[in-house]
């Protein structure tokens, strides 16, 4: 699915682009309703790659009550499929891209945050999401 190795994760600087990032995103994002999948239209992932990716993790509707770790499972490949294809983008683009798309489904809190935490060189945390 990604081109991301272990071994690449593992050399990873902290920061809200790495892989732990990225899931911490996808948790805290996943479980609201579609929000997810919102995010991933407005980051351009095809609508082929997210039905795709949908019907790979789960045949249930991810509207479908107790659907929760399924969108989740379906956000955090669409994040890491999102990843992957900006990989050679500048870090400006990405983090510009990421926060307008936050905004764009309602959680200008997260978007202030991804910056903030990029300015220190942190990775994304749970706590954001509490």
């Amino acid at each position: 699915m990604t081109g991301t190795s272990p071994q690449s994760q593992l050399n990873e600087k902290p920061g809200v682009f790495t892989h732990t990032s990225l899931m911490t995103l996808a948790k805290g994002i996943g479980k609201e309703a579609l929000k997810g999948l919102e995010l991933a239209m407005i980051l351009n992932i095809s609508a082929t790659a997210i039905i795709r990716s949908a019907a790979d993790i789960t045949d249930t509707p991810l509207t479908a009550e107790g659907s929760e770790y399924n969108r989740i499972a379906v956000t955090q490949s669409c994040l890491l499929r999102w990843k992957e294809l900006t990989q050679n983008a500048k870090t400006k683009d990405r983090l510009k891209s990421l926060e307008r798309a936050l905004r764009e489904i309602g959680k200008g809190d997260i978007a202030d945050q991804l910056v903030e935490h990029h300015q220190n060189n942190q990775e994304l945390t749970q706590d954001l999401f509490e």
